[in-house]
């Protein structure tokens, strides 16, 4: 599915970071990182800048997923204390617009700083040349690929206080269309789910079967969940349409369609209330440990994220995991 055509590109949506780069005098400015996989292929690029949080009511920044609301309230908390996040937003433009020529041209000389990336690759950074921070590029409409939670507890901070919280965050847009993000499930925890009864209650509306032990853990099929517990797997699978159906009766009807909400709405209230447990998931990008009861989920798929976001019908909270996301101390000043 292709990204929405309107609205037009915004020259002020993202500017440059004030005092990014040390003095005498400190000055804003736009930084390009790259990342290199183990074998030195680019695996990312992307500009850093101050993205404006009205961004979201002009259309510019689509958000895919619903917030919860500890979480929101967890990082107002945060930025009150510190008055900005720990690590930028994470933005995917299909079409950076005319930051893919500052990206490339700023690319073609020696990197400012060099340092290792998650997984044992490398990250790149680069300070851009002043002219592009003096006139800064239009960029089309993006999408929130992690940082909802931070993203709306600015805005709110903002609305409410806005001599105390500026009306920008730190941003790193990263070049979808040419190194698409790495697309995965966010899993569900169970504390105290005795996995062998909940395998058994499941198999009261859906298909079950208990993989041989031993077994890795592969990505499940869109359908299918993977239960796990007492280093045992079982496959669920084919849910009942009617218990689906209502249990998600309140909800929006294209949730039927989507993981997280079956194992948020469907899967996990049932074999958490058959055993008395609060049906609270815990929340990991990796795969609950063997001694751990979960839920392991299928990913989405890129033109479910890019419908929701476009329409308007985002998905449940923590459904997907986007990245690679920023590494933490992205943004102490660089040399001049």
């Amino acid at each position: 599915m292709g990204f929405p055509a309107t609205p037009a590109p915004r020259a002020d949506l993202l500017l440059p970071l004030p005092g990014l780069f040390a003095g005498p005098p400190a000055r804003p400015g736009y930084v390009v990182l790259e990342r290199l996989d183990v074998h030195g292929r680019v695996e990312q690029r992307g500009v850093l800048g101050a993205l404006s949080l009205h961004g979201t009511e002009s259309g510019h920044i689509l958000r895919h997923q619903q917030v919860g609301e500890p979480e929101v309230r967890l990082h107002t908390r945060l930025l009150r204390e510190r008055r900005t996040p720990a690590e930028p937003l994470l933005l995917a433009a299909p079409d950076p617009g005319a930051f893919r020529r500052c990206i490339d041209e700023t690319v073609r000389r020696p990197p400012d700083r060099t340092g290792p990336a998650t997984r044992g690759g490398t990250q790149r950074l680069w300070a851009v040349a002043g002219e592009w921070s003096r006139r800064p590029p239009a960029l089309p409409p993006v999408l929130l690929a992690d940082g909802h939670h931070r993203l709306e507890a600015a805005r709110r901070l903002h609305r409410g206080q806005p001599a105390r919280m500026g009306d920008r965050l730190p941003a790193l847009v990263v070049d979808h269309g040419r190194y698409p993000l790495r697309l995965a499930a966010t899993h569900r925890t169970m504390p105290g789910l005795d996995p062998y009864r909940a395998a058994d209650v499941a198999s009261g509306f859906a298909r079950v079967t208990e993989l041989p032990a031993g077994s890795p853990r592969p990505v499940p099929r869109a359908g299918t969940f993977l239960l796990t517990g007492k280093s045992r797997i079982w496959a669920i699978s084919r849910v009942s349409p009617v218990t689906t159906a209502r249990r998600l009766r309140f909800l929006p009807s294209e949730w039927a369609e989507l993981s997280a909400a079956i194992s948020d709405h469907v899967l996990i209230p049932i074999l958490c209330e058959d055993q008395g447990l609060d049906p609270t998931p815990g929340y990991t990008e990796r795969h609950p440990a063997d001694d751990e009861a979960g839920l392991i989920l299928p990913p989405p798929t890129w033109e479910q994220i890019w419908s929701g976001a476009a329409g308007g019908t985002v998905m449940p909270p923590r459904t997907t995991s986007l990245g690679p996301a920023p590494l933490p101390g992205l943004l102490p000043p660089l040399p001049c």
